[in-house]
């Protein structure tokens, strides 16, 4: 039995799909082009490669109108833009958030280590609520056997 393979539509098509449908900074022909031109051309070639259709597309869709069916007033080199500022804001984003729990992880442990000793904040069974409701968990009573449940999740 012979699997069918997918064909892939080459990155020049890709261009010519947003181009088609109204993509504002797409010229595919090479004929009269000077070198800047081209290179251009080229360029946007290596992005729709790197980035893929798909990804740009998504970018895309806030621009897309359905009833004339095609993209409005967006430049492909916007495009990619926006594409890239989005990258970079997740990536701002996420080094915010590890020096947060950075920051949380320090200021707990040196409370934990201030009142139980320098190692405090390794042992569990020291610091963690026992004998009593857990109004975080459900209220559920924090005993031995839960304190050892959740040390062995730690």
């Amino acid at each position: 039995m012979l699997m069918k393979t997918q064909k892939s539509i080459r990155y020049i098509d890709q261009l010519a799909l947003f181009k088609l449908r109204g993509m504002i900074g797409i010229n595919l022909s090479i004929r009269n082009k000077n070198a800047k031109e081209i290179s251009h051309l080229i360029k946007q070639l290596k992005t729709i490669s790197t980035l893929g259709y798909y990804n740009l597309k998504n970018y895309a869709f806030p621009y897309y109108d359905s009833e004339h069916s095609s993209y409005q007033n967006i430049h492909f080199d916007n495009l990619v833009a926006r594409f890239y500022r989005d990258k970079h804001l997740k990536q701002a984003m996420l080094h915010a958030i590890e020096d947060i729990e950075t920051t949380l992880n320090t200021k707990i442990s040196n409370v934990l280590g201030r009142k139980y000793g320098p190692y405090g904040y390794l042992d569990f069974r020291i610091w963690c609520q026992r004998n009593s409701r857990n109004k975080f968990l459900h209220n559920k009573f924090m005993d031995k056997y839960a304190i050892q449940k959740e040390n062995a999740t730690l």
